[in-house]
């Protein structure tokens, strides 16, 4: 196969007629950038507060099991890891996402380097590391934190495997990687239809992708074998949950457009926005070169999988986000061919919102004092609308001031809040405690590990914490707390419920909503 020449795989590597290569082309360059990622993310990971999920995902790790209602179990046997090795630090849920990062960018680095030169390897890498949505997602735990570097190493091994003569080996590893992807997240399963769409547009290699694929996903199916295991046993209640938060019609339309264009708007701004334009481009323009090919398939498989989903609900950020792992390989493959104006704007942008972005965490990290106007002071922006004439861009304002406001409580407000109640079920004379959501249950677990063997959901609650048994609670009193939503009546739940009470916290817009409830009936809740 004769390589394009603006992608041939020398070219970048000393640069034109022997003079030096451009700093993103260089290794140096691309070791500094995960290093200094690496080790930012350590010190700050250590420090700042788990978000919601990540708590809810801590109470996971305490019970092991082989799958949950939400997602599969691999995002708490990693926590699970983290915590038998630092013990109940921040840095113990968060260490294998931000040991993802790294192991994202290897695995996009050699990938690019084997498809497209040394040089094109590490701009992906950089890409990888830097990308906003993959930054994150390599600092705060989530299902998808290993979901994206086993989809890296899926690409990878399967490229290796595609090419003539490969040994087969490789579809193991590929079907491996796979596994643990799928023990994630289910959206592994993209992987095998980006493959299937690989075979349709491959005529003289059909044989070698057909058998290859078959070997990877029989692996993956032995790895995947526990969920599917869990889900017979409850009902298929996981795949039944996903299956309706993806593609449930929320507005009982035909096409939801509103939803089309807030999906087409973040895919491109994912990864920084001029990168997203140039991901598209590229995909849309270089499918006729085997190796764009193979990488674009992945990603229009995944684009367009969730672009269906949009015209029914809406789809977070977060879903679509394998498509960019060979996004960002196909630009850097690309680079050249871009026009210097181009390059330049891109990764000023880039560099532009990582260094937003570190700024805002930093800020994150500083004394309680200094954050606590920003977190307490309602915001009122009447002023921007005077100055610029326009009422909406000071609502606009005013809208974005009050949800950084609501994140800045997420991070910073739970141990706050668990401290104030735990007090307060001291003080109340309960037998034991009654969340509003599982958001709540979580933080009270993390924050005051001593209360979760007094908790209890009531809605969903045998389904998301089997493991816990709320009949025990039968005829008892219980200290109801819910934050940050209120407004959930339980009253029904009990034979003499009371009125709920605010208690305001410094530093925390939204109050502590407690009530106390009398003779607790089990048999109430109506769930299966």
């Amino acid at each position: 196969m004769a390589n394009d020449p603006a992608t041939d795989r020398n070219f970048g590597n000393t640069g034109e007629r022997g003079t030096a290569p451009p700093l993103i082309d260089r290794n140096a360059t691309f070791l500094g950038v995960v290093l200094a990622a690496l080790i930012w993310k350590l010190v700050a990971g250590a420090n700042l507060g788990l978000i919601f999920d990540e708590c809810y995902y801590w109470v996971w790790s305490l019970h092991l099991q082989s799958c949950y209602f939400d997602h599969p179990p691999l995002v708490a046997w990693v926590i699970a890891g983290g915590h038998a090795l630092l013990g109940h630090h921040p840095l113990a849920v968060r260490l294998g996402a931000i040991l993802s990062g790294v192991l994202l960018a290897l695995a996009g680095r050699q990938l690019a380097k084997e498809l497209f030169g040394t040089a094109a390897g590490n701009r992906a890498g950089i890409f990888l590391t830097l990308a906003p949505i993959f930054a994150g997602n390599a600092f705060l735990m989530t299902p998808d934190t290993m979901l994206i570097p086993a989809w890296a190493f899926a690409m990878l091994f399967a490229w290796r495997g595609s090419r003539d003569g490969a040994p087969m080996g490789w579809w193991l590893a590929a079907g491996a990687a796979a596994g643990v992807g799928m023990l994630s997240k289910y959206t592994m399963v993209l992987f095998f239809a980006g493959l299937g769409l690989l075979w349709l547009t491959s005529p003289g290699n059909r044989k070698r992708l057909f058998l290859g694929g078959l070997t990877a996903g029989i692996v993956a199916l032995i790895l995947f074998a526990p969920v599917i295991w869990w889900n017979s046993r409850h009902d298929w209640a996981s795949f039944a949950h996903q299956l309706n938060h993806g593609f449930r019609n929320e507005h009982r339309s035909l096409i939801n457009v509103r939803n089309l264009v807030d999906y087409a708007v973040f895919l491109v701004v994912l990864v920084s926005p001029l990168l997203g334009l140039l991901c598209f481009r590229t995909a849309a323009t270089r499918m006729g070169d085997r190796r764009f090919r193979f990488l674009g398939v992945f990603f229009w498989t995944v684009v367009l999988f969730f672009g269906f989903s949009a015209g029914k609900a809406h789809v977070e950020a977060n879903w679509p986000m394998a498509a960019f792992v060979s996004g960002l390989i196909m630009v850097a493959g690309d680079w050249e061919r871009y026009g210097r104006a181009w390059r330049k704007a891109a990764l000023i942008v880039l560099l532009i919102a990582d260094i937003g972005a570190v700024a805002a965490v930093s800020l994150l990290l500083l004394p309680g004092a200094v954050t606590l106007p920003l977190r307490s002071t309602t915001p009122d922006m009447a002023f921007l609308g005077r100055l610029t004439g326009s009422e909406k861009i000071a609502a606009s304002a005013t809208k974005s001031l009050t949800e950084l406001q609501a994140r800045l409580s997420e991070i910073l407000g739970p141990k706050e809040v668990a401290k104030s109640a735990a007090a307060s079920f001291r003080e109340s004379g309960a037998d034991f405690i009654c969340t509003g959501t599982y958001q709540t249950y979580g933080v009270l677990v993390y924050y005051t590990p001593e209360l979760e063997p007094v908790l209890t959901l009531p809605i969903r609650g045998r389904s998301r914490f089997p493991w816990s048994d709320n009949a025990q609670w039968k005829g008892k009193t219980a200290l109801v707390v819910e934050w940050p939503r209120s407004g959930c009546d339980f009253g029904w739940l009990f034979t003499n419920p009371s009125k709920p009470r605010k208690v305001f916290l410094p530093g925390i817009t939204k109050p502590l909503t407690l009530s106390l409830h009398r003779g607790y009936d089990p048999a109430r809740v109506n769930e299966p």
